[in-house]
C-alpha cells in the first residue's frame, strides 16, 4: 500500500488487549488511527535509508513518545533480524515509534509505549504493556487467546486483523486488511505481572508465519529492560 507520494504507508494492527476495560481498547484503536493520521499529514516515512540501500537506525524519539521507545527499539531493530524475519536479503528500511497520545473519556492521557520497524512487506512491532498482564488477556479477550510459554514465562498468542488505508490522491479510505500474529509474555515467571507484546503482520495481506513471531520473541525479549530471565 502506497500514498500518494509513492511512499510505503504501514497498515496498523487492531488493539485486541485492554488495561481495564473496553474504554481502555477504544483508546489503543484511537491511537493506531492517529498514527495512520500522522503517516498521511507527513506524505510517508521517511525512505531515506532504503534509497541508500542501508539498513535503517532508530528515528530519535518526539516528545510524545513513550520513554521506553528507545531501548524497545534498539532490541527490535537488531543486526540479525532480516535473518529471524527470513528474508535475509531485506533490510530494516524504517525503525521508529509506533507510539503517541490519547486522552481517555476520563480526561486522562496515555502513551503507548512501542516501537515498529519494516523490512519489506513484513512488520515487527513490540510494545511494553507495562502493568496490563497476560492474564488480562485471557480474562478479556474473545474468542480467548491460546496460553502457552516462552523462554519459562507464561504467553499468550492471538490473531486480528490490520486495518488497510487505500490512497486517491488527496481522498482515503479504510478496509480491512491481512492477518497480525500477536504473542504477549509475561516479564516474570507469573502471569498476574507485566508483559511485552510481539506483533507481526504483512503489507501484502498475506498471513505471517507464526514461527516468525517464535523467533523474534526469543531473540529480542530477554533484551528489554525488566525481563526476569526464568529460574
Amino acid at each position: 500500500m502506497t500514498d500518494e507520494h509513492g511512499h510505503d504507508v504501514p497498515t496498523e494492527p487492531a488493539k485486541g488487549g485492554a488495561k481495564s476495560a473496553a474504554g481502555q481498547v477504544a483508546a489503543a484503536l484511537v491511537l493506531a488511527l492517529a498514527v495512520v493520521a500522522a503517516v498521511l499529514f507527513v506524505g510517508g516515512l521517511d525512505d531515506t535509508a532504503a534509497q541508500n540501500n542501508k539498513p535503517a537506525v532508530c528515528n530519535p524519539p518526539k516528545a510524545t513518545d513513550a520513554p521506553e521507545y528507545p531501548a524497545l527499539c534498539a532490541a527490535l531493530n537488531r543486526p540479525d533480524l532480516p535473518v529471524l524475519v527470513g528474508v535475509p536479503s531485506e533490510h530494516v528500511v524504517n525503525a521508529y515509534s509506533s507510539g503517541g497520545q490519547v486522552t481517555s473519556a476520563a480526561g486522562t492521557k496515555e502513551t503507548e509505549a512501542s516501537a515498529q520497524v519494516q523490512l519489506g512487506s513484513v512488520y515487527l512491532q513490540v510494545s511494553d504493556n507495562r502493568d496490563l498482564s497476560v492474564q488480562s488477556f485471557d480474562d478479556f479477550l474473545r474468542p480467548r487467546p491460546v496460553p502457552g510459554s516462552l523462554l519459562g514465562h507464561p504467553s499468550v498468542t492471538y490473531l486480528d486483523r490490520t486495518t488497510s488505508i487505500v490512497f486517491k490522491g488527496a481522498t482515503a479510505s479504510s478496509g480491512t486488511g491481512g492477518i497480525a500474529r500477536h504473542l504477549v509474555v509475561a516479564k516474570g515467571a507469573k502471569a498476574e505481572g507485566g508483559s511485552y507484546e510481539i506483533a507481526v503482520w504483512r503489507q501484502d495481506d498475506a498471513t505471517p508465519d507464526d514461527a516468525i513471531l517464535l523467533r523474534v520473541a526469543e531473540a529480542v525479549l530477554p533484551a528489554l529492560p525488566g525481563w526476569v530471565p526464568a529460574a
